[in-house]
C-alpha cells in the first residue's frame, strides 16, 4: 500500500512536467505493467539525454529498487534529490530508497528535515509510515509508535496503517489504542482472516485487562468477532479463540460446545480438553469436567500444562469433597497452600461428621429416653 500510495505521487508529479524524451512513455508504461527490468532500460537511456533532469534520475531508482537492487537505486534517487532537494517526492522516495538498503540512520535523518504538515494530503500517510519504519528499524521504538499513530490518522482508510500502528500500540501496552485500530484494519479488510484473528486476540487481551463493564463489552465483541471469524473458517485456532471469549463473556454452555468442537478438529491437543474442562467445572458438572481435565493429561508432556491441569483438577475435586484426589491433585501441582487448605477443609470435614454422629446419637439417647418413659407412665397407670 505504501509503495503504490508512493508511486502515484511520484507519476503525478513527473507526469505533469515531463520533457518531450525518447523512451520516457514507454519507461512508463512498462513500470505500470510491473516490467521493471524493461523500465530500468527504458529510463537510462531518458538520463543520457538528460542528465540534469531529476525525474528521469527519480524513476530509474523507483524501478531499479523494485528489482531490488537498493544501493544502485539509492545512487539514483540521491542524484535526483540533489538535482531538486526541494521536492517533497524525491524526498520520499530517497528515504524508502534508503530503507531498502538497510540505510535506516539516514532514512530517520532525512525524513526528520520535512515537515509532514506541509506535504500534500496523499503523502502524509506516505510519508508516517516511512518514518517510522525507518525510526523501528534504528532503534527508535517509541518515537516509531507515534510516528504510525500519526499515519493512521492521516490515513484513516488505509488498512495496513490501522494494522500496523495496532500492533505498535499493542507492543508498547496500549491495549485500548491497539482494540480501536485493529477494529478500524479489521473493517477495512473483512477478508484478511489474520487481520480478524488478531483483533479478537486484541480484545480478549483488552478483557483480560479491564473490569466491570469495560470488561464484559471487551469479552462481548470478542464472541461477536470469533463467531463471525469461525462461521468464514471453522479452523481449530479460530474455534479455540471463540470458546476463550464466550468464556470470558461467562456463556459456558456455550464454551463447552465450542471446546467440544475445537476438540473433534484437533483431538490430539491437550488445550480444548483443558478449557472444556474449565466451562464444566463452573457449570458443576463434576464428572465430566473430571473426565476432560484428565484427557488433557495424556495429550501434553509440557510441565508447566500439566500443572495447570493438575490444579484444575485439584479444584473439582475440591468442589466435591474427594479429599483424597484433590490433595494428590494439588501435590502433583505443587501447590502446598491448596493441600494444605484441603487438608483442614478434610478435617473440619471429618469434626462436622463426628459432631453430626454424637448429635444423632444424642437424638437417639432422648428418643429412647422419651420411650422409655412412656413406657413406666403405661405400666405405672391404675387398671380399669
Amino acid at each position: 500500500m505504501r509503495n503504490r500510495a508512493l508511486t502515484s505521487v511520484v507519476l503525478l508529479v513527473l507526469i505533469a512536467a515531463t520533457p518531450a524524451l525518447a523512451g520516457w512513455d514507454e519507461g512508463v508504461a512498462a513500470f505500470k505493467a510491473g516490467n521493471h527490468a524493461q523500465a530500468v532500460k527504458e529510463f537510462q537511456a531518458v538520463i543520457q539525454q538528460r542528465p540534469d533532469w531529476p525525474g528521469g534520475h527519480m524513476m530509474l531508482g523507483r524501478s531499479l529498487l523494485k528489482l531490488g537492487r537498493s544501493e544502485e537505486a539509492v545512487a539514483a534517487l540521491r542524484k535526483a534529490y540533489d538535482l531538486n532537494p526541494g521536492d517533497v517526492s524525491g524526498q520520499l522516495a530517497l528515504a524508502e530508497a534508503y530503507i531498502g538498503a538497510r540505510r535506516y540512520n539516514d532514512a530517520a535523518q532525512l525524513l526528520g528535515k520535512i515537515n509532514p504538515a506541509s506535504l500534500p494530503k496523499e503523502a502524509q500517510g506516505v510519508y508516517h509510515q516511512l518514518h517510522a519504519a525507518a525510526l523501528s528499524k534504528s532503534g527508535q521504538s517509541d518515537q516509531a509508535a507515534a510516528a504510525l499513530e500519526k499515519a493512521a490518522k492521516a490515513s484513516p482508510n488505509d488498512a495496513n496503517a490501522q494494522f500496523a500502528y495496532g500492533v505498535a500500540a499493542l507492543n508498547g501496552g496500549e491495549t485500548a489504542a491497539a482494540v480501536a485500530a485493529f477494529e478500524r484494519a479489521a473493517r477495512l479488510s473483512p477478508s484478511d482472516a489474520e487481520r480478524q484473528k488478531i483483533y479478537v486476540q486484541a480484545l480478549l487481551r483488552q478483557g483480560r485487562e479491564s473490569t466491570g463493564a469495560a470488561k464484559d463489552q471487551a469479552y462481548n465483541k470478542a464472541v461477536e468477532a470469533a463467531k463471525a471469524l469461525a462461521a468464514r473458517q471453522s479452523s481449530y485456532e479460530n474455534l479455540v479463540l471463540l470458546g476463550e471469549a464466550q468464556l470470558g463473556a461467562t456463556d459456558y454452555a456455550g464454551a463447552a460446545a465450542t471446546f467440544e468442537q475445537g476438540a473433534a478438529k484437533n483431538p490430539n491437543d491437550w488445550l480444548t480438553q483443558y478449557y472444556l474442562g474449565q466451562a464444566l467445572t463452573v457449570l458443576q458438572n463434576y464428572p465430566g469436567a473430571d473426565a476432560a481435565l484428565r484427557r488433557a493429561l495424556t495429550k501434553t508432556t509440557d510441565p508447566q500444562s500439566q500443572t495447570r491441569v493438575w490444579k484444575q483438577i485439584g479444584f473439582v475435586n475440591e468442589k466435591t469433597k474427594n479429599f483424597a484426589e484433590a490433595k494428590g491433585a494439588y501435590q502433583r501441582a505443587g501447590d502446598s497452600a491448596s493441600v494444605a487448605r484441603v487438608e483442614e477443609n478434610e478435617r473440619i470435614a471429618k469434626e462436622n461428621t463426628s459432631i453430626e454422629a454424637e448429635n444423632e446419637r444424642l437424638k437417639q439417647l432422648e428418643k429412647e429416653r422419651a420411650d422409655l418413659e412412656k413406657q413406666l407412665k403405661d405400666l405405672n397407670k391404675p387398671p380399669l
